[in-house]
C-alpha cells in the first residue's frame, strides 16, 4: 500500500489468523492512511461474505526496518517474497542487504523481459 506521500508497506489479509497485518520498513504506527486501507479491505472482505469486523490490525515482530530513506519499496518485496515462500522466520534480511536485493531484484527483470521476449518472437 501507498502509505503517505512518499512511502511503501505491506498489508496482509491473514485469513487464519483473523488478523491484518502490517509490515512497514519504519514502522510507523501514526499513519491515517492505513486504518483507512484496512476498512476498504473490510467492506470488500464483507462483499465476499467474509466477516473481518473484529479483527485486529497487528505489527508483526521482528519486522527488518530500513536505515535510508528510499529502500522501502524493495523492503516490501521482500516482505512479500519472504511471506509467499513461507520464509518468516525473523524475516532474513536487513539493511544492509539491499544493495545485494536490488541488485537480485534486477536481474531478475532483466531475465523476465529477454525471456518474455524470445517467446513472442517464437510466435
Amino acid at each position: 500500500m501507498h502509505v503517505g506521500t512518499n512511502h511503501w508497506a505491506l498489508l496482509v489479509i491473514n485469513i487464519k489468523e483473523k488478523k491484518f497485518h502490517v509490515y512497514d520498513s519504519l514502522r510507523n504506527k501514526d499513519h491515517r492512511d492505513i486504518p483507512q486501507y484496512v476498512e476498504e479491505l473490510r467492506r470488500y472482505m464483507k462483499g465476499k461474505h467474509i466477516d473481518a469486523e473484529n479483527w485486529s490490525l497487528r505489527y508483526p515482530d521482528p519486522c527488518p526496518q530500513q536505515g535510508s530513506g528510499d529502500n522501502c519499496a524493495i523492503f516490501t518485496c521482500k516482505y512479500m517474497e519472504c511471506l509467499a515462500r513461507r520464509d518468516t522466520q525473523g524475516l532474513p534480511f536487513s539493511q544492509h542487504d539491499m544493495p545485494t536485493v536490488r541488485a537480485k531484484f534486477t536481474l531478475h527483470f532483466i531475465k523476465a523481459y529477454f525471456n518474455a521476449q524470445e517467446r513472442s518472437e517464437c510466435i
